[in-house]
């Protein structure tokens, strides 16, 4: 019977001086007069913070290692104990590592460091996860499960996908607050997954691609929309400026704001070829009798034999692709405007071939060091092209091939924070783990990234092999919630798979990743419950793709921290 993380409660103190991780002072609690850390990198993307006191029950100076899973942020900030940190709960026989909850509260403003972004309420830098709630892992279930099993992760900053207006749901983000979790908005740049929120009239701002150009329809299931065109960006604008003064989010981020599209232009969604373009580029190359003709190599305008013009087409995607940006940002109505203090991401695509920094100025128009350069973001992101997210054999480490794309970037713009996202499971042979998560992250952090995401959080290969294992517990009243690192499938509902000591579970119900035992009575003040899980299955039916049967907890104690 192996003995899970116990869930503690540790005495309140203050950081002094900026919260600079550099010394802890005594604000009235005993035994930690004195005490002083060191911030360090533990190799996988997190902060280990050593410190040494002078505690009663260590009876000598001794270092206590802590990772702390997210940025600042005031409130309560989760660590977890590496070696020897049950004396700092208050326990010093209990086992390590335990996890503990400690309330920091800032002596004053803190300031910016290099590992800790722009100063906010809330985290948005560091290790991150994608959460799209229109999958059904996220149905059924209360917004507080859904923060609550993100927080369980260790994971301090969500990225929210927002397909329509009407999906930006403001229980979910306040829940995710109430976890001392920042959340970023994401918007796609170049169209929707839903037209619902458009206008009458929008199918005039829809992309001309190849496909359209031979007579035909490409129904993929997005609706691709110009970037020049000006009646979608003054509606775009609006659109973003709505989402986040229903939603509460901490920052917005334009994702996938590319030109259609690899491999170039033989691809059938290359665009765009539309009036506003044709119009945009006339007025840029007066000299010009038209746009390139890709269809017809013996044309006089195809790439082939003018490669003048192709040259001066590259130029125009580049540059009317960072003028879309920019103008969503920093122009008239632009988030600068409508939305202050909102911290802003762009983001563009990174590519890992010899030639990857070629091909995604020349197949999708964006240059990464010149988006930032020009938009003036509070962070850029590099999004993994789909040619590198589904190769089955992957290196976590891939993101080395990255450095072309961020180099440049760090160099002109070197007060940026860089984030690089990674796709984890969106095709069974790309189903990742968090042996290969962790290791990504720590590769992201040694090339200069400040920021790591993952899409999308279910899909993760760690959802198909690990059991859940309960992260945390709290106790209110006869009321005692576990909080799960997953969803928990119906059987988990059952009474007979929790043992209390000293009580009886009357009834469990289920929400998500959290399960909420009622007790036959109350705990007594400073008892500290021990509670033993066993047979605990997760939901195989809510994952991506339902080919592996469920997972189980065997067994797991905890001691729960009395009131």
């Amino acid at each position: 019977m192996a003995e899970g993380p116990p869930v503690c409660r540790p005495p309140r103190f203050r950081v002094a001086r900026r919260f600079r991780w550099r010394r802890a002072e005594r604000r009235g609690d005993r035994g930690l007069a004195g005490a002083v850390a060191r911030a360090t990198d533990d190799g996988r993307g997190l902060t280990v913070l050593t410190v040494w006191t002078g505690l009663p029950a260590v009876r000598r100076r001794r270092p206590v290692d802590y990772v702390s899973d997210g940025l600042y942020h005031a409130g309560m900030v989760t660590l977890m104990a590496l070696a020897a940190g049950a004396a700092l709960a208050g326990s010093a026989a209990a086992p390590a590592p335990p996890r503990v909850s400690g309330t920091f509260v800032q002596d004053e403003a803190p300031r910016r460091t290099a590992r800790q972004g722009p100063v906010g309420r809330y985290p948005m830098l560091g290790r991150s996860v994608q959460v799209d709630p229109a999958f059904g892992y996220y149905k059924d279930r209360s917004p507080e499960s859904i923060a609550a099993e993100i927080r369980a992760n260790g994971y301090g900053v969500v990225h929210y996908v927002v397909t329509s207006a009407d999906k930006a749901d403001p229980r979910l983000v306040e829940a995710f607050h109430r976890q001392g979790i920042g959340v970023w908005c994401l918007v796609f740049g170049n169209g929707c997954y839903t037209t619902a929120d458009l206008p009458a009239g929008w199918e005039v701002w829809k992309m001309v691609t190849r496909t359209d150009l031979q007579g035909k329809a490409l129904n993929d299931g997005y609706t691709r929309l110009c970037l020049n065109n000006a009646d979608y960006r003054r509606w775009k604008k609006a659109n973003m400026a709505a989402i986040l003064a229903k939603g509460g989010f901490d920052g917005l981020e334009i994702a996938e704001p590319h030109w259609p599209e690899y491999p170039g232009k033989e691809s059938p969604a290359y665009a765009c070829f539309c009036a506003a373009c044709k119009a945009e580029f006339a007025r840029r190359n007066p000299g010009e009798a038209g746009l390139p003709d890709i269809l017809d190599h013996a044309s006089p305008r195809s790439p082939e034999r003018n490669p003048g013009l192709w040259r001066k087409w590259l130029e125009f995607r580049r540059d009317t692709l960072t003028g879309f940006l920019n103008d969503l940002v920093n122009g008239p109505g632009g988030l600068r405007t409508s939305s202050p203090g909102v911290k802003v991401c762009t983001w563009t695509l990174a590519l890992a071939q010899p030639d990857g920094l070629r091909r995604v100025l020349e197949d999708s128009g964006e240059d990464a060091a010149l988006v930032a350069r020009t938009v003036r973001p509070d962070l850029h992101g590099l999004q993994t092209h789909w040619p590198d997210w589904i190769r089955g054999d992957l290196p976590p480490d891939y993101v080395r091939a990255y450095k072309p794309f961020i180099d440049p970037l760090l160099a002109h713009s070197p007060r940026i924070p860089v984030l690089i996202q990674a796709d984890i499971g969106s095709q069974k042979q790309n189903r990742w783990g968090w042996d290969w998560v962790r290791r990504f992250e720590a590769a992201c952090e040694k090339l200069g990234a400040r920021a790591t995401t993952l899409y999308e959080y279910f899909i993760g290969g760690y959802m198909y092999s690990d059991p859940p294992r309960i992260a945390a517990a709290a106790l209110d009243g006869n009321a005692l919630t576990l909080s799960f690192t997953k969803r928990l499938g119906a059987d988990a509902a059952q009474a007979s798979r929790y043992t209390v000591k000293g009580r009886r579970v009357v009834s469990v119900r289920v929400d998500g990743s959290l399960a909420i035992l009622t007790l036959d009575r109350a705990a007594k003040p400073g008892e500290r419950p021990r509670v033993t899980a066993r047979s605990i299955p997760d939901d195989p039916g809510r994952r991506l793709y339902d080919d592996k049967p469920a997972t189980v907890l065997e067994e797991q104690v905890v001691t729960v921290a009395g009131r």
